[in-house]
């Protein structure tokens, strides 16, 4: 086979002479030199090598893993412990992948600023503990050391005496609010601040009192909907819906 220059080397893997002199200057790949003109010249087993290189470089494996393991003729093992890294990269993707699918699909599937009814299973609330509410805002430090779950998914209950609660998602057992499935008004809606909602939950239900011919519950359940809200930089996506 005739030996190849730096430049047409470059040339069939696509890569700069920069980064082939780069792998010179590293050690790790070591091709013969011209006497007459001091260029390099790269046979059939530094194309190998090469590949080999790329490969590697492509699987994470650092110029340092590269070296040893070339030098010390233990590539297998160095191929193992890559393909256990690119393993775990490829669930990692596929669970930002998942996540970016339930965003652009909760986007298509929300309807906003628009009265909806909608059927609701059985849901179950626990009050917040008070001790990790500070002044109205949530001590996520305090809550985080009470290990308490669904703290991504908070729900605001506005009772009959119009007092806010917040509460996380619950079972019969634990519970202290109950939502019995059935018919619900629904709206959703895209908030800035505190005073938006507020704006929204007025509208909602003088909205409720015109359209809807059942009479409905004295509770309010307020939620944010996290994969939609994601989609915003400012704002966050809520949902207010009262049972009929």
């Amino acid at each position: 086979m005739s030996t190849l220059s730096t430049g047409e080397l470059a040339a069939l893997f696509q890569i700069s002479k920069y980064k082939i002199r780069h792998y010179i200057d590293e050690g790790i790949l070591v091709p013969k030199r011209n006497s007459e003109n001091g260029y390099y010249f790269f046979e059939e087993v530094d194309i190998y090598r090469l590949y080999q290189i790329i490969l590697l470089r492509k699987m994470g494996c650092s110029i340092q893993e590269i070296k040893e393991s070339l030098f010390s003729e233990n590539v297998t093992i160095m191929l193992e412990q890559a393909e256990s890294r690119l393993s775990k990269q490829i669930k990692e993707l596929q669970e930002i992948q998942k996540n970016a699918k339930k965003i652009i699909y909760s986007q298509k599937k929300i309807i906003l600023n628009k009265m909806i009814f909608v059927e609701r299973e059985d849901r179950y609330y626990q009050k917040l503990p008070d001790q990790i509410i500070d002044e109205h805002s949530i001590n996520y430090s305090q809550a985080a050391k009470l290990d308490l779950p669904h703290l991504d998914e908070l729900v605001f209950i506005f009772s009959e005496d119009e007092s806010e609660i917040v509460c996380l998602k619950s079972n019969k057992e634990t519970s202290d609010f109950f939502f019995p499935a059935g018919k619900y008004a629904s709206k959703s809606f895209i908030a800035e601040n505190e005073a938006t909602i507020k704006n929204q939950i007025n509208i909602f239900l003088e909205e409720l009192a015109y359209t809807s011919k059942y009479p409905a519950s004295k509770n309010i359940i307020i939620y944010e909907n996290i994969y939609p809200s994601l989609a915003y930089r400012d704002a966050m996506v809520y949902s207010i819906e009262v049972k009929l």
